[in-house]
């Protein structure tokens, strides 16, 4: 035996022995009490409060978010199909949007305009309206699409953007545009 063996009090160990006896008896009581149902049921109701949280932001928050995406697709021509997304949470007015297709000697080749009067939040504007078809131009060439947007945001502020792609030996592109910083209501 050792030194430390003999140092240790019984009446020591048998306090810390029925301590711990205790502490061992009350982990299981709390785990007889506490049900796996309960345990779930706390974590679909903190999920639903993270839920609300993330809800109130997208929907409720006042905010200006402005998306140009565009499609480019070489077929027997050019095909160039743009869509705007508002995912703000409110209304933009105002909207002037242009796109031009332009050769490599920066001469106008087509373009598209269209304007609209508002687009509601949490929508976008697509479709035929917003389609360029360029037909009877070489596909080997190097063209760039030009796109500039114009829009009145929530606040009254007119906001205006523009982007240039370059377009070469792609048969498919995808082109997308975040309209400046979103702006928020505070």
């Amino acid at each position: 035996m050792s030194s430390e063996d003999e140092d240790v009090d019984p009446e020591m160990e048998q306090e810390l022995h029925e301590l711990s006896q205790e502490i061992g008896q009350k982990v299981v009581e709390l785990a007889e009490r506490v049900h796996p149902l309960r345990i779930a049921l706390a974590g679909i109701i903190l999920l639903m409060l993270l839920g609300s949280i993330v809800a109130t932001w997208y929907w409720v928050i006042p905010r200006d978010d402005v998306e140009v995406d565009l499609l480019y697709l070489q077929r027997n021509g050019h095909v160039v199909l743009g869509e705007i997304v508002n995912d703000g949470s409110r209304e933009i007015t105002d909207v002037n949007f242009k796109i031009e297709f332009v050769d490599k000697d920066k001469e106008l080749i087509d373009s598209l305009q269209v304007s609209v009067n508002s687009i509601p939040s949490h929508t976008s504007l697509s479709g035929d309206q917003l389609e360029l078809d360029v037909r009877g131009y070489s596909v080997w060439e190097e063209y760039s699409i030009i796109i500039e947007i114009s829009w009145t945001n929530f606040r009254g502020e007119e906001k205006q953007e523009s982007a240039v792609f370059f377009v070469s030996d792609a048969l498919t592109a995808k082109y997308s545009h975040d309209c400046e910083e979103v702006t928020w209501f505070f």
